[in-house]
């Protein structure tokens, strides 16, 4: 009953943002980029809270103190659909994604994800798919942060896969920070259970300290996929022995 009621209440969403949609394209076309972005971000970030909510899922962040206010490219490993509402919901701002082709289709969705600076790529193109990781790259160069999943896809579980290489060349080429982000448990929420039903789960974001990656050579290059990777197994289950001991288990 909670998947039905949830899919009711997205779709109920969507056909009340249409008044939102028309006073956001009214702000963008008049030229005040600062007010529309504001609105949409505001809007955005207001339901992905609420579509969290409705799923049963309570959301604990720690490490927003790392966030240092740059822009960055935010990379962060890929349990589940709800890694982008809990990513736009509950970072310091909504950030544009690195998401897949089909969300840009889906009405409304695209118009807003857009309205954030997300951007579509193509999987199945690789030519295309390197022309938008460029975009990505000089959305950040303009002094606005992106999300990227470097897996490519979800693992819908706990244990995080491979990071492509590829997916960290844009800030190798724009010398820009990357900023770890530790995703654990959005997989309980619907992934987990086959895919078929939303039950209630509790999520932590962990956002850990900036790499700069100015300096880096080519060979280390090679192994940096790698090293975000452990960087991010690692800061997860610190967070996991933090909350343990909170709670007074055994750290």
């Amino acid at each position: 009953m909670r998947t039905i009621i949830w899919f009711i209440r997205a779709v109920f969403y969507l056909v009340a943002a249409l008044p939102c949609k028309i006073k956001a394209t009214r702000l963008r076309d008049s030229g005040d980029y600062a007010a529309f972005r504001k609105y949409a971000d505001d809007k955005v970030q207001d339901w992905a809270r609420k579509m969290l909510s409705n799923a049963g899922v309570t959301v604990e962040v720690h490490g927003l103190e790392n966030l240092t206010g740059k822009p960055a490219i935010f990379v962060a490993n890929h349990q589940s659909d709800f890694d982008i509402m809990l990513l736009l919901g509950y970072l310091d701002a909504p950030h544009g994604i690195v998401a897949k082709d089909s969300l840009s289709k889906v009405p409304m969705i695209g118009f807003w994800m857009s309205s954030i600076d997300c951007i579509f790529i193509d999987r199945n193109n690789p030519r295309k798919a390197l022309k938008t990781m460029n975009e990505a790259g000089k959305i950040v160069v303009d002094g606005r942060s992106i999300i990227i999943f470097p897996e490519g896809t979800r693992s819908c579980k706990d244990e995080i896969g491979e990071f492509k290489a590829g997916a960290f060349k844009t800030a190798f080429k724009y010398n820009l920070p990357v900023v770890p982000l530790a995703i654990d448990g959005t997989y309980k929420v619907m992934e987990g259970n086959k895919g078929k039903r939303i039950r209630p789960a509790h999520v932590i974001l962990t956002v850990l300290p900036e790499i700069e990656t100015d300096g880096i050579d080519k060979d280390a290059q090679k192994d940096f996929g790698d090293e975000i990777k452990k960087i991010i197994e690692d800061g997860r289950e610190e967070t996991r022995r933090k909350i343990s001991k909170s709670k007074g288990g055994i750290s």
